[in-house]
C-alpha cells in the first residue's frame, strides 16, 4: 500500500469464498480500476464461517496484478468508499482488523438474513457492530436485490440501507455465446454449483427430478463430485459430471440448452449470479420460484417434478424458447453490464441511506424480532452443548 494514500475504493473481503461472492467482486474491482479509478484490496480473514481447510481463491489473489489495484495489509487504509463483502465472515469479528477512514461505508449483503425455512441465518446488527469494532466505521447496508432488500427491511428502521443495491455486474466480452442453442428435441439440460446441500433439492428424487436424464435430455453438471451426488444415493451414470473448474464456466454454459437450477427449502437464493450467467450464454432458464423477484419474465418457473413437463413445452416450440433465451439474454445485458458501475459508484458516495422500508417488508418487525431471538437461542444452545 501506499503510504498515507486515499483510494477511491476499499474492497475488504475474505479471499476464501468460491463462489458468486468471488465472482461479483472480481468484476467490481476490475470495472472500477478500468473506469480510473484506484483500489485497495484488503483480504481479511473472519472466525467461525469457514472450515479451517479453506483457502483463498485464486481468482481474488490474481486482481493485485491489475494495474490501479494496491493489497492493503495494515494497520490502517483511508478511501472514499469502503465496500465490506458478505455479512457472514464478518459477523464473529475478524483476526488482523485495521483501522478505516472513509467518507462512505457499505456492507454488501450478498445474503439475505433470512434462510429459506424462515430462520434467521446472521444477526445484521451483530455484523455491523463488529465492523464497527474491528475496522471503527459506521457502515450502512447495500442489498444485492430487491429480495435481500425487502428482508432487511425487515429490521427498519434499525437499519440503515442504501438508496440503490449494489447489485452483481458482468463484463459482457466475457458472455458471448458461440453456438446456436436450442436447436433440436434432444436438450442439453444442466447446471453447475458446489457441493453444498443447501444448494440442491432436498433429496435425490427432487435433484434426479430437476435434471431429468432419458433420451433426450443429455444432463451435464459442473463444480460437484459425482461422490456428493453417489453419498445422497442418486444415480447419475448417464450424466456428464464436471469438478469444480474442470471447464471455463462460461465454456460449460455454452453447452448447455436449458439451466435447470432449483435448491432446498432451507436455502434463500439472494441474487442467482449462476442463473444470470447461464441467460447471458443463450440457455432457457427453468427455475426454483423463488428467484422470480429476480429474473421476472425471463425464466420459466415450476417445482421440480414439473421439469420434464417444462422440457416437453420447450421441445415443442424451439423457435419461441430462443426467442426468450434472446430476450432473457438482451435483459441482462441491459441490467448487469460493468458499464454502469462507475455511475453506480458516484451515486454511492454521497447517498445517505434510508431508514424506511420501500418495497415492502419481508416480516414484520414483531417476526423479525422473533427471528432474531430464535438465532441466539439457537447458537447459545450449540455453545453449551459443545462445552
Amino acid at each position: 500500500m501506499v503510504a498515507n494514500s486515499t483510494f477511491d475504493a476499499l474492497i475488504v473481503v475474505d479471499p476464501r469464498f468460491m463462489g458468486g461472492t468471488a465472482t461479483s467482486v472480481a468484476s467490481d474491482v476490475k470495472a472500477l480500476v478500468a473506469a480510473g479509478y484506484s483500489v485497495g484490496l484488503a483480504f481479511i480473514f473472519g472466525r467461525g464461517f469457514f472450515q479451517a481447510e479453506d483457502r483463498p481463491n485464486p481468482n481474488l489473489e490474481a486482481l493485485f496484478d491489475l494495474s490501479g489495484v494496491e493489497p492493503v495489509t495494515g494497520p490502517q487504509a483511508r478511501a472514499e468508499v469502503a465496500f465490506f463483502h458478505h455479512p457472514q465472515p464478518l459477523e464473529r469479528g475478524v483476526d488482523a482488523p485495521i483501522h478505516v477512514s472513509a467518507r462512505q461505508a457499505v456492507i454488501v449483503a450478498h445474503q439475505a438474513p433470512f434462510k429459506g425455512d424462515g430462520a434467521l441465518d446472521y444477526d445484521p446488527f451483530s455484523v455491523q457492530s463488529k465492523i464497527f469494532a474491528d475496522f471503527g466505521v459506521r457502515a450502512m447496508w447495500a442489498p444485492v436485490s430487491g429480495l435481500c432488500r425487502a428482508q432487511l427491511e425487515s429490521f427498519a428502521p434499525l437499519l440503515r440501507l442504501a438508496t440503490i443495491d449494489w447489485i452483481n455486474t458482468f463484463d459482457v466480452a466475457d458472455w458471448q455465446p458461440r453456438r446456436t442453442a436450442l436447436t433440436g428435441p434432444c436438450l442439453v439440460v444442466g447446471r453447475h454449483g458446489r457441493p453444498h446441500a443447501e444448494k440442491w433439492g432436498d433429496s435425490a428424487e427432487e435433484i434426479a427430478a430437476s435434471l431429468p436424464a432419458g433420451p433426450r435430455a443429455q444432463i451435464r453438471t459442473m463444480g460437484t463430485e459425482r461422490a456428493f451426488f453417489e453419498g445422497l444415493g442418486l444415480d447419475v451414470s448417464s450424466w456428464d459430471v464436471l469438478g469444480f473448474n474442470a471447464e471455463p464456466v462460461a465454456d460449460f454454459l455454452d453447452s448447455l440448452d436449458v439451466f435447470s437450477y432449483f435448491y432446498s427449502k432451507r436455502w434463500t437464493e439472494t441474487f442467482g449470479r449462476t442463473v444470470a450467467e447461464a441467460m447471458l450464454m443463450g440457455a432457457r432458464c427453468v427455475l426454483h420460484p423463488g428467484l422470480k423477484p429476480t429474473f421476472g419474465p425471463h425464466a420459466l418457473y415450476c417445482r421440480p417434478d414439473e421439469v420434464a413437463g417444462v422440457l416437453d413445452t420447450i421441445r415443442g416450440d424451439l423457435a419461441g424458447a430462443r426467442d426468450a433465451a434472446a430476450e432473457a439474454r438482451a435483459y441482462c445485458l441491459e441490467a448487469y453490464s460493468t458499464s454502469a458501475v462507475p455511475a453506480r459508484f458516484e451515486a454511492l458516495r454521497t447517498d445517505r441511506g434510508t431508514t424506511s422500508p420501500r418495497r415492502g417488508r419481508a416480516a414484520s418487525p414483531l417476526t423479525a424480532a422473533r427471528k432474531w431471538g430464535g438465532l441466539h437461542r439457537r447458537r447459545l444452545w450449540y455453545r453449551n452443548a459443545g462445552a
